[in-house]
């Protein structure tokens, strides 16, 4: 028996094996934390060691602001890639105005903290799609359409009919504004790059952009933007706290302050910069200056609690990369040292408790890691086979016929009605792969037909086995990606004298999708079938399961 080799397709072992490894693992890791807790907690309160509970409560205040700035981020950056496939699929260009609305207008509904829409060409052409108060503008700007540094305006109802529309001449090129620039860096690795702060043309407020490209069949370039008002994301992370006096705010590498829009007569530093807000009628919002003027002062240390005084006071802060932005914006939290002291002081008896009360936990948590794997353990006959009983596995499976988890291919490449090679034989069992990945796993059978008799796979005429896992490997690079080989294993086997391939797949933990031609094709398991889903289905359905 053969299987597919570690590099650079890794081997997986059997899946009972890998689930028993991973419920020992989350035990063990349970129990290792809550021992760690207990030492720590023990540590802290035996010691009174005022520095290090301060570095957890600031780590802790941290926390919560990297959360929130995820809630905020992530759907955005899934809505930024999954539209970018869909404009693809559809072949979407500027000049398809009311497609694209009808598109993002869900989009910019649900998702407020974006303020608007932009597809560009490197032909010049782009496409701006934002909220105007009850309805929405547009701005379209085509240099082969309209004459230079003209611009066609249009308002459209919320239920997207146009209403009135004219033209104006401003000073504005797509191509040299920060989000095309950036745009154009993207690749297949890094398939969404995030601006640093600058002010946003049509709305003059500072934000951040995100951006992705792609190519089309003629080689122009299509670079796809979100707008998100800094503002809006600073708000949010404003009233993020651990305490009652804490701070959470928004700051760039430079040390530009981004705070919320107030009315406050006074300001501390240069309201020329874009990205600098008034403070609002809180005048706690000064420290936000102090602090970072003592983080410009240590060399803009990163991820480092540091303290300053105030009035008397003493302040805690510490200011740290939020990744959703690739570095380009820093976060920073601050807590009084007297809160620090409160919070000790106040939850002394609740922490001790608490302590007392990590055996119980520990077993509560181990009793549903037990019922979670049990599970699994009970669904490893749908995605892998036992490697030693061969021969009565794949017996067992031939009687169980096709299903949602087991599908049946005659060959791996050879169209036997025509007696020759077809690339539709392969991409017929790629689709059960792809199927497979985004449902619940299965096993792929070839050599096996719809009647699960065994033909082998002799009529495919490879040399020898090195050559079939070389062509798994191609097909498996080309149609699906290589980053997906953690989920799959192939074996390859002689039964009854001919040789079959058993090819055990896992559910992966995201999209699968089957790469033919020019198209992306999504597919799950129904029945004994792979169905292809359409693009909005694709949508509820990424958005339902991930």
């Amino acid at each position: 028996m053969t299987t597919i080799d570690q590099t650079p397709l890794k081997k997986l072992l059997s899946t009972t094996n890998s689930v028993r490894n991973r419920l020992t693992r989350d035990i063990t890791l349970l129990v290792l934390l809550l021992i760690s807790l207990f030492l720590f907690l023990s540590y802290l309160y035996s010691k009174q060691v005022q520095d290090n509970i301060t570095q957890a409560i600031i780590s802790s205040a941290k926390e919560l602001v990297l959360d929130k700035n995820h809630q905020i981020f992530d759907p955005i950056s899934n809505n930024l890639t999954l539209s970018r496939k869909w404009a693809e699929l559809e072949q979407l260009t500027p000049e398809k105005k009311s497609t694209f609305n009808k598109r993002f207008i869900p989009i910019l509904e649900t998702l407020p903290q974006i303020s608007s829409v932009i597809l560009a060409t490197s032909d010049g052409d782009e496409y701006f799609f934002s909220r105007k108060d009850e309805n929405w503008l547009s701005r379209h700007i085509n240099p082969k359409k309209y004459d230079e540094g003209t611009v066609l305006w249009q308002l459209w109802s919320s239920n997207n009919v146009l209403i009135k529309e004219w033209q104006e001449t401003i000073d504005y090129q797509p191509k040299k504004r920060p989000w095309y620039q950036l745009g154009l860096t993207t690749t297949v690795e890094y398939p969404i790059h995030w601006t640093k702060p600058y002010n946003f043309y049509t709305q003059q407020i500072p934000g951040v952009t995100g951006v992705t490209s792609w190519k089309d069949e003629n080689k122009t370039t299509y670079v796809l933007a979100f707008d998100v008002a800094l503002s809006d994301i600073a708000q949010s992370l404003s009233n993020v706290s651990i305490g009652k006096k804490d701070i959470s705010y928004l700051i760039s590498p430079s040390g530009e302050i981004i705070l919320p829009p107030g009315n406050h007569p006074v300001v501390k530093g240069s309201s020329s910069k874009g990205s600098l807000y008034v403070p609002g009628n809180n005048v706690s919002n000064y420290v936000i200056f102090d602090s970072v003027n003592n983080w410009l002062k240590n060399n803009s240390q990163l991820d480092t609690p540091m303290s300053f005084s105030r009035n008397g006071k003493l302040w805690w802060y510490k200011i740290f990369k939020l990744d959703t932005y690739n570095s380009s914006i820093y976060g920073g939290v601050i807590v009084p040292e007297k809160e620090l002291i409160d919070i000790i002081n106040e939850n002394i008896i609740f922490i001790l408790t608490g302590i007392v009360l990590l055996i119980i936990i520990a077993i509560g948590m181990a009793n549903i890691l037990v019922k979670k794997y049990a599970h699994q353990l009970k669904d490893v006959p749908k995605t892998s086979i036992f490697s030693n009983d061969f021969t009565n596995e794949i017996y067992h499976l031939l009687r169980l016929g096709e299903s949602e988890t087991l599908e049946f291919k005659s060959t791996m490449r050879k169209n036997l009605k025509s007696g020759k090679n077809g690339k539709e034989i392969e991409i017929a069992w790629l689709k059960g792969l792809v199927g497979f990945m985004n449902t619940h796993g299965g096993i792929l059978l070839i050599g096996v037909d719809d009647d699960a008799n065994i033909l082998g796979i002799e009529e495919d005429e490879f040399e020898n086995e090195d050559k079939i896992l070389l062509h798994f490997k191609n097909l498996l690079s080309q149609h699906i990606g290589l980053e997906f080989s953690n989920y799959i294993n192939l074996i390859i086997n002689e039964i009854e004298g001919k040789t079959i391939l058993v090819i055990e797949c896992e559910r992966a933990d995201r999209p699968t999708f089957l790469y033919n031609k020019n198209n992306e094709d999504f597919y799950i398991r129904s029945g004994p079938a792979s169905v292809k889903l359409s693009v909005s289905k694709v949508l509820k359905y990424v958005q339902n399961r991930y």
